[in-house]
């Protein structure tokens, strides 16, 4: 019992709702059925109820469902309670603006890296349209701002947060514990990592931990742009930057 819900219902409603942001957007009830290995009666009854809370919609043209904006105000009410908002923003505009740059914050989450902010230069919205980053996550070992995090919270070596398997999201991510131990030891010595396109190809990124005062991680930090952008040349000053703007961050919060 320590491993499972008490209340069986509601951890069946939950796992439904969550496999909208693992399985995809839109989903039938026979799919979710034969994911979570339930019956479709079962399933149907679970959506019927959570359709008339609000928390999820279905569209009638297809007869699947979808998240509804219900959760919106929880997202919200998160962000607001959030204690370092009013200092990261900012900031993180600023830096984006300043590199001309995808800049990003995230925080620890489970297995994975769980982003709040996003910030985009104004001359940037011609080359990459722009898109909500709050709630999505991506796996700590193929992201820079992971990576960053990684080399930050000490004994790493044992990947106690990093789960058992490596998905291969390109040809440059690393998929081996050894060669992945390799690039935090370095990371960790110059002070930031790099994703040289290993979770989206043509993709690089530089990422730098987030401390507080009492040396605690709190997040990580990230600019990101395609290669022709974050050029190789251009990964020591964007490092730079992002480190001074985490140092700011720490001696604000």
């Amino acid at each position: 019992m320590e491993n499972e819900g008490k209340v069986k219902s509601l951890q069946k409603a939950l796992r439904v709702l969550e496999l909208f942001t693992q399985a995809g957007n839109s989903l039938g009830v026979s799919e979710i059925a034969r994911m979570l290995d339930l019956n479709k009666s079962n399933i149907f009854n679970i959506l019927s109820t959570l359709e008339f809370c609000g928390y999820v919609k279905k569209n009638k043209e297809t007869e699947k469902y979808e998240l509804g904006y219900k959760l919106l105000e929880y997202s919200y009410t998160v962000m607001s309670s959030y204690p370092y908002t009013s200092v990261i923003l900012p900031i993180l505009k600023d830096v984006a603006s300043d590199l001309n740059v995808i800049v990003y914050f995230g925080i620890p989450h489970g297995n994975s890296v769980l982003y709040l902010f996003s910030a985009y230069p104004k001359s940037y919205g011609k080359n990459i349209p722009y898109r909500s980053i709050l709630g999505e996550t991506a796996p700590f070992y193929c992201t820079a701002i992971g990576k960053a995090m990684l080399f930050s919270m000490g004994d790493y070596i044992e990947f106690s947060c990093l789960g058992d398997d490596f998905q291969r999201f390109t040809e440059n991510t690393i998929t081996d514990r050894k060669a992945l131990l390799a690039d935090l030891k370095k990371s960790r010595e110059r002070g930031y990592s790099i994703d040289e396109g290993e979770h989206e190809e043509g993709v690089r990124c530089v990422g730098v931990p987030v401390l507080n005062r009492a040396g605690a991680l709190i997040g990580g930090l990230s600019a990101s742009g395609p290669v022709s952008v974050v050029t190789e040349e251009s990964v020591e000053g964007i490092s730079q930057k992002l480190m001074t703007a985490a140092f700011e961050i720490k001696s604000r919060i």
